[in-house]
């Protein structure tokens, strides 16, 4: 029963948005100028819509408490950094809350050495790291066989000297347009643009589907 009562509030509100779209603002006159009649409705559609999703997003975090304090509690392995969470989780909530409101400018200070200073260390640092093993990972798996991988790797190789000062230094001596910068740009502007376009494409009917058997309710309130 809850299930569906879920299943129908979802078809309701996306049958609400989906009318509420393709619904003139307002009918010809030889139809009688009549209003859209779900406007009006619209903003209070919204707001719930708002408040829906901030008790969504919420459910991640307090997942992550009950599971990290069940650790502590139980001495189970892995506790050291599920404290080491809880309380950056705290600090960050308390100086997120209070940066702006004028209230000590010690918490200014804590905001921007959190957010400014830590977060982004560790997501440069966590990127190039990243970087570097996918790299590797690929000189490892790579296997030229065929002409696609070879002009993969060539496409790969071109790219990679074009972001760094070595290919500069590398090509130095050529004309402008046959320098390995401008290379690597016409492959991230021409043929990435239009295998971004392609797979954008492909995900956005995926994601149509998936939503569209969401809406239907087919394998989720049927059962």
């Amino acid at each position: 029963m809850r299930r569906r009562a879920v299943w129908l509030i979802t078809f309701g509100g996306g049958l609400f948005f989906l009318l509420e779209f393709l619904l003139p603002a307002r009918t010809p006159d030889w139809l009688g100028g009549v209003e859209n009649p779900l406007t009006p409705f619209l903003p209070s559609a919204t707001n719930f819509l708002i408040v829906v999703s901030a008790m969504a997003v919420l459910l991640g975090p307090l997942n992550l408490v009950r599971r990290y304090l069940g650790m502590i509690v139980r001495r189970e392995q892995g506790r050291l950094e599920g404290a080491v969470f809880l309380v950056f989780l705290a600090v960050s909530i308390v100086a997120a809350s209070c940066e702006g409101a004028n209230i000590h400018r010690a918490f200014d200070t804590l905001y921007n050495a959190l957010f400014y200073g830590v977060q982004t260390a560790f997501f440069a640092s966590s990127m190039a790291l990243l970087a570097f093993y996918l790299v590797s990972a690929a000189h490892r798996a790579f296997r030229i066989n065929n002409l696609e991988a070879g002009l993969m790797m060539a496409s790969a190789v071109v790219i990679l000297l074009g972001q760094v000062p070595l290919g500069d230094w590398l090509t130095q001596g050529l004309p402008d347009a046959f320098q390995v910068r401008h290379a690597a740009q016409w492959i991230l502007a021409v043929p990435n643009t239009g295998v971004q376009r392609a797979v954008e494409i492909g995900v956005c009917g995926g994601a149509f589907a998936a939503g569209f058997r969401q809406w239907l309710g087919i394998g989720a309130a049927t059962r």
